[in-house]
């Protein structure tokens, strides 16, 4: 409500440091993520036999990475059920967790992170400050 206030006071249009000067929304959309994300997994194919914390993956067999049990894990996050916004303020920046993977990870990052997360942005500002 503060930004919109000083935009319409000072007549700027909106401009990516304001984006980047709403810390809780970005909060609001990684717990978001977190919790709901519309890819839930990956498969992928091991390319050669591989060890995984003592678990054999043989060459050629497909592996399911499922996001949603990773985000949902109370040793990644305390409550995962619970909607809570505020824990990345204690954690940090999704962009630094890898045990955040709405987006991916590595090479195979979404290179649409920040448009999307800017969408969101955008659409949330507008339902909270103009929405009676």
């Amino acid at each position: 409500m503060e930004l919109q206030k000083q935009k319409k006071e000072s007549g700027e249009d909106y401009s990516w440091t304001d984006y980047l000067s709403l810390p809780f929304t970005q909060n609001v959309i990684s717990e978001t993520l977190r919790m709901a994300n519309i890819i839930n997994g990956v498969w992928r194919k091991a390319l050669k036999d591989i060890d995984i914390k003592g678990y054999l993956i043989p060459k050629g067999w497909c592996v399911l990475t499922s996001f949603i049990s990773v985000h949902m894990d109370e040793e990644n996050y305390r409550n995962p059920y619970l909607f809570e916004p505020w824990r990345w303020e204690k954690i940090g920046a999704a962009a630094n967790n890898n045990s955040f993977t709405p987006f991916g990870g590595g090479q195979r990052l979404c290179p649409g992170l920040e448009l999307s997360r800017l969408e969101v942005s955008i659409f949330l500002h507008h339902l909270v400050t103009t929405y009676r």
